[in-house]
């Protein structure tokens, strides 16, 4: 009864328009880090270029194709690997392209993720100069014992002045933030966070607990029992206490991971949580869109992964590795999983099919106030984000 009552209409997709550029070099490869980022080796700044904008144009031929309807592009994301240590003229060529085929909406957001090292400071206004209106940092930890373990090469003191520059430089400055590592103290923790909260009015922060994801060397060494990971119950009240601090400091929390100040939420990861429209180039980005001439099916394009592999497919044309339209049931387990991350929760009528939810377990989660169902959203009660992964499990038939 809770479900059936509501008509699926299929409310997505309100034409924003998100376009990511991965780029997979790094100084190092941090123990932690499952992205596909590679230890940095010499490029050839034009051949990069072109490789680039040969996908841009072939993207504009696949959106015709399938009929794919977007506005002007509202988000850029330049992500990795450490996309601080791209040539600036690749940087500017990408963004130059992209305008010249997609357009850019006025008050387009454009992300690109730096390291506080010292090299990428130096980078800082040439960076703004070619169209950056907001930095990301990765910062990652708030004291030196903790950004060695992480394997970063950077130290807080590096840290501190990235941020004092970006925020100079930048209106719109996020970090991101790794807490409960196995051997931290809470107390430890509330006082860096205070600190650092007190010393920076960021614009917006994204504050993840540390998982160990496979094909890492943190994984590696955890089946071996050479790496801790803490327990549920500490878990819970790292994510409480962190919570609590930056509610005190006025920030939002928006989705499971990110807190911004009002009007300063990504919008960008929005499009992502949202499942509208994005587009990705480089090596292992993806798209995921919806087709007009599909009835409406949402598909998905993959690049080749290995950066070796992706530049010699795309030097002389644009290629992906494939093109592929995404069922039914896998839509709609995306559109579940993506949007209860969001402390707004999920419009029932977006969902292609509701049968995908337990109703009697959706009571039951109702009934435990985990959930709430009001003017047909479903959302997660924000005390029980922590265990969304367990609520999903359960919810999904």
């Amino acid at each position: 009864y809770l479900l059936s009552k509501f008509k699926i209409v299929t409310v997505l997709n309100n034409n924003n328009f998100s376009l990511y550029i991965h780029w997979p070099y790094c100084e190092s490869k941090c123990p932690y880090c499952d992205f596909n980022s590679h230890k940095i080796e010499s490029v050839n700044e034009d051949d990069w270029i072109q490789a680039y904008t040969n996908q841009l144009y072939k993207m504009k031929d696949i959106l015709y194709k399938y009929g794919v309807h977007y506005n002007k592009l509202n988000t850029i994301f330049f992500g990795g690997g450490t996309p601080s240590l791209m040539p600036l003229k690749v940087i500017e060529k990408i963004l130059y392209t992209a305008d010249k085929i997609f357009r850019f909406e006025e008050n387009i957001e454009i992300t690109l993720e730096a390291n506080p090292g010292s090299y990428e400071r130096e980078k800082f206004q040439d960076i703004q100069k070619l169209g950056i209106n907001r930095l990301s940092l990765g910062v990652q930890s708030l004291n030196n014992k903790n950004l060695s373990f992480l394997g970063r090469k950077h130290n807080y003191q590096d840290a501190l002045i990235a941020i004092e520059m970006a925020m100079n430089t930048f209106s719109n400055v996020s970090t991101d933030l790794i807490y409960g590592l196995a051997g931290q103290n809470l107390k430890e923790w509330e006082s860096e966070l205070n600190s650092f909260l007190k010393q920076f009015n960021l614009n917006h922060l994204s504050v993840y607990q540390l998982t160990i994801e496979e094909g890492t060397k943190f994984h590696a060494d955890f089946k071996k029992g050479l790496l801790e990971i803490i327990n549920e119950d500490l878990s819970a009240d790292f994510y409480n206490l962190t919570n609590n601090i930056l509610n005190n400091y006025k920030y939002i929390k928006y989705e499971v991971s990110n807190y911004s100040k009002k009007q300063f939420q990504s919008k960008h990861n929005l499009n992502y949580w949202n499942s509208e429209n994005w587009i990705g180039i480089g090596p292992g980005a993806y798209s995921r869109l919806w087709s007009s001439n599909q009835k409406n099916k949402r598909f998905e394009i993959e690049n080749y992964k290995s950066p070796k592999s992706w530049l010699s497919k795309n030097f002389l044309n644009g290629q992906f590795n494939q093109v592929k339209f995404i069922d039914n049931c896998e839509t709609n387990k995306d559109l579940l999983i993506m949007g209860l991350r969001l402390t707004k929760g999920i419009q029932i009528n977006s969902l292609l099919d509701t049968s995908i939810i337990t109703n009697e377990k959706m009571l039951n989660l109702k009934n435990e106030k985990i959930v709430s169902i009001s003017k047909g959203i479903i959302k997660v009660n924000k005390n029980h984000l922590i265990r969304l992964n367990s609520i999903l499990k359960y919810l999904m038939n």
